[in-house]
Parts: C-alpha cells; structure tokens; sequence
C-alpha cells in the first residue's frame, strides 16, 4: 500500500508533527511519501514537491494594474480591506483562502496512491479542483482547526475578529461543498480536537472520526545531565532555568507577552535566581528589556540533539499558548524530565496528561501562570514527583510502534 502525505511544509509544529507520523509507517515497513508546495523542502527520496499552476500573461497584466484575476490573491485583498475597516492591527495568527497554484493531484504518486492523507495544507490545496479529481478515500489529520473552519486556523480568531465573520463562512462553504459524497476519514492530533472537528458540522455525515496522538522517539527526546547540558550552554548551575520555545515568539498565540507579564510578577528575591532559556526566531529589544532577569535565546532550531539539550538544561517549561490543538514541545519537555506549565486551552491538558506531567493554569491569566512558575521553581521536591511520572506517561502513550500499529489498524479498516 502506497500512503501519500500532503503538507505545505515540513518545517514548524504541524510539519515536524507530519515528519514523526511519517517516520513510524517507514519504520512499520509502510511505503509513505510526502508531497508539498514548499520548493525548499528538503530533497528526500520519499519527498517530492508539488507542481504549480503557471501565471499566465492576462494575470500578470491584470495584476500590473491593480486588478488580480487570482481568487487567492483577491481574497488577500478583501482581508486587508476588512481589517483596515477594522480600524485596529491585525489579531489573529492566519487567513487562509481556500485556493492555490499547487497541483499536488497531477503527481504521479498521487496517481498511484491506495490512500491519501491531507495534512496542513493551506495554500498547497485547492479544494475545488483537487477534490474534483480525486476518488481515493480521503484522511485529514488534524494539526489545528483550519480544515473543518474557514480561511482561520482557530475558533477563537473568529470570535475576535467577526468583521470577516462573512468571508469566513463564505470560504467555509467553498470547502464543505467540495467534500460533499466523499469517503472522509479524520485524525485528530488530540481528543479536544477530534471532538471539536465532529462536532463543528462540517464533514459529511459519514466520515469517521479518530485520535491519534503524535508519535515521540524517546529514545532521542530522553534527558542528559541537566549540569552538563547547562555547562554547554554557559548557564549557573546554580540558576533555576525557566525554559519555552516556539517557532516565532512574536506569535500571539503562543502567548509569550503572557509569560513576560508572569515573569514580572514573581518576587525579586527568586527573580534573582532564575533566567530564561528560549529558542525560536530572535525577540525584538523592546522585549529583551521587559525581562527581569537573564535570558539565553538559542534562536531558531530544528535538530533534535540541540533542543534535548536545551530541555535538559530547564528545570521547568512553559507553554502560555492562547491556543492550541495539542503541544509537542509540552511532551519533548516532559520527555527529557522537565516538568511543564501549560495554559488549560485545547489540547494541552492533554499533552501533560491532565497536570499528571506539570501544572495547568488559565488561559491568558498571568496571575495563575506566575503563581505556577513559583511553585516549581522553589520546589525541587514538586519537580522530580512530576519528572519520573511525566515521563513514564510520554513514553506509554506517544511510543512510535503503538502510533504504528494504531494507524496500520485504522487503514486497513478504510481499505477493507
């Protein structure tokens, strides 16, 4: 069997989540293949890009003089207007059109394919005309909201932004019709997020709806000595090491201005004694200013030795997120013996197992975020009862053969 996965990238969380699913089928003897619209993906005998559309001349004219021919780009615009109307800077994280210049369903994978399953594919997939052309049974594993939303990627967008209430819906529509007949099957990356997709009315009525949580290799997310990983890192040993990480800090959904007004909050004599630990892109100075005590930023990552060492180093993790459809660097964390903080918003109760691996405080609440960072950073004790047990729970629930063998059950019941 021939499984084809469709991605936009496979870079930040939902394109590492798609890598590590990837990964378990090759190692359970799967043939699994990769297609996306990123042309910088890595080259890869099991990696291919997707083909694009060319703009034709009338396009390129119409677009010269202000007038764009292209429902993408026209739909851009149409977000800009409304958020200029709006009066306000933009709020939420994306707005993805429902169109694309990506062919993915011309590759001859595709072609061959016995299934095909759609991952983050904003901007890569266009509905109307890949599901025109497809007749395979269909799987959407879900790494947030956005397949079963409109052109937002979370709920809670929407609700802040209802000016483009009407676009949404209008893309949401252009979405739902081109499923309309079809064999669907849903992957949830969490169970919050597998009952938010069924419960939103989107698919059609008979599709399938499943759990499937990220696989982890904990065998490489495992913890080093915390002294040697704080040494390479010319961190005090005797520092207590407050640790987060994300793919871009300014993100507004990942909350990081909620853990700097957190921060700010906690007494100056255990100020003193802490720094922070971060990777991601670099934080502007206005925000280096903000903080209270030393900060350690490692910049943007993708290799694994290098964040299970930075992990390693924390005596705690914090994930701030506004939302979130589950939380992958919550269990590299927990993997690697750092207790984690995460706010009580989609998924992540679940990635540290309902507090089992960390402490959850309320979304958006700095108050309670600060409170909960104190606990753990004057509490050794608290720390090791969370790090033995968290681990334990990440290497039951995410082992990469369980993932396996959970999916090969699930295909083979599609197929059958």
């Amino acid at each position: 069997m021939l499984m084809v996965n469709l991605a936009t990238s496979l870079s930040g969380g939902a394109g590492i989540g798609m890598l590590r699913y990837h990964q378990a089928m090759l190692a359970a003897g799967v043939d699994s293949r990769i297609i996306v619209g990123d042309s910088s993906a890595v080259e890869s005998p099991n990696v291919a890009v997707a083909s694009q559309r060319p703009i034709s001349i009338l396009h390129r004219l119409a677009r010269r003089v202000g007038v764009p021919l292209d429902p993408s780009v026209r739909m851009v615009m149409a977000v800009e207007r409304l958020d200029s109307a709006a009066g306000r800077r933009k709020c939420y994280e994306l707005f993805s059109p429902p169109f694309s210049r990506c062919r993915p369903e011309e590759h001859p994978w595709v072609q061959e394919a016995g299934l095909l399953n759609l991952h983050w594919v904003a901007g890569t997939v266009d509905w109307v005309s890949f599901f025109r052309s497809i007749e395979l049974p269909l799987i959407f594993t879900l790494h947030d909201q956005q397949p079963y939303l409109g052109g937002f990627h979370y709920a809670r967008d929407l609700e802040a932004n209802p000016l483009l209430g009407r676009l949404e819906a209008e893309v949401r529509e252009i979405k739902r019709a081109s499923l309309r007949g079809r064999q669907i099957t849903v992957i949830g990356n969490s169970e919050w997020n597998t009952r938010e997709a069924r419960l939103s009315g989107f698919f059609p009525p008979e599709t399938s709806y499943h759990t499937v949580y990220y696989p982890l290799d904990t065998l490489v997310y495992t913890p080093r000595p915390k002294d040697a990983a704080r040494a390479a890192m010319g961190i005090d040993p005797a520092r207590i090491v407050i640790g987060f990480a994300c793919e871009d800090l300014s993100n507004r959904r990942k909350g990081f201005d909620i853990l700097l007004d957190a921060l700010e909050m906690l007494p100056n004599s255990l100020a003193a004694r802490c720094c922070l630990l971060s990777f991601g892109r670099e934080a502007s100075q206005s925000v280096r200013n903000r903080l209270p005590m030393p900060w350690i930023h490692l910049g943007h990552q993708q290799a694994d030795p290098v964040k299970v060492a930075a992990y390693s180093a924390m005596d705690l993790f914090v994930v701030p997120s506004r939302a979130e459809a589950f939380g992958q660097t919550a269990i590299e964390a927990i993997a690697c013996h750092t207790p984690v903080v995460c706010s009580k918003e989609g998924g992540l109760s679940e990635a540290i197992f309902q507090g089992e691996g960390g402490i959850l405080f309320e979304t958006g609440n700095p108050n309670e975020l600060s409170a909960a960072v104190r606990s753990l950073a004057e509490s050794q004790e608290l720390r090791t009862m969370l790090m033995a047990r968290g681990r334990a729970l990440v290497v039951e629930r995410h082992d990469t053969r369980q993932i396996a063998r959970q999916c090969l059950q699930l295909y083979k019941s599609i197929l059958a």
